[in-house]
């Protein structure tokens, strides 16, 4: 792969731009790093939505939101982040939210996190 090509398999016949199952991208970093709390959080909330929890979310959906996010939005995304945004298109999709309470919700949490300085 060279350097400037994006971290997708898209340009592979038969592939996905997220399908990168068994392709060479060089050495895994085996070491372990320690979750962040949002990271821990956003597992915690997917059991809550999922099949331990409300049954709200299963996981071919999950799967398919991931994979409709388009090679861009993908690439930009972390693993959690994919996850969290998968989550976030599901809910408003069901009715469970709205994008605007979303929204709202995370302008209360920004203001919050800017007045003790996080």
């Amino acid at each position: 792969m060279k350097e400037h090509e994006p971290f997708t398999s898209g340009h592979e016949p038969g592939r996905g731009y997220h399908d990168i199952g068994g392709l060479d991208y060089g050495p895994v970093d085996a070491k372990v790093t320690d979750a962040r709390p949002w990271e821990k959080l956003s597992i915690v909330v997917g059991n809550a939505l999922g099949a331990n929890g409300a049954k709200v979310i299963r996981t071919d959906e999950t799967r398919r939101t991931r994979e409709e996010l388009g090679e861009e939005l993908y690439n930009e995304l972390g693993y959690f982040e994919r996850g969290i945004e998968s989550m976030r298109r599901l809910l408003v999709e069901k009715g469970v939210l709205s994008d605007a309470e979303i929204d709202a919700r995370m302008e209360k949490i920004a203001r919050n996190m800017a007045r003790v300085g996080r």
